[in-house]
């Protein structure tokens, strides 16, 4: 259950971004500019978050990109 939990969970940008391995404000732009990059879920106007399963998925998409 905690591994469905976690897979599940939803990484706001503090997490997302070491997640990743890449600066905050790398993380935005990409999050603005890359057709690509998973939709944020919008809590409100302020809060933010990725869901984890949906950056693991574009990671997969990115190993064989370049």
């Amino acid at each position: 259950m905690t591994e469905e939990k976690n897979a599940a969970a939803v990484l706001r940008p503090k997490q997302a971004a070491p997640y990743l391995g890449m600066s905050r404000s790398k993380l935005h732009s990409i999050s603005e500019k890359d057709p690509t990059f998973p939709r944020k879920i919008r809590y409100s106007a302020r809060c933010v978050g990725w869901r984890r399963e949906a950056l693991d998925a574009w990671l997969r998409g990115k190993e064989g990109a370049e």
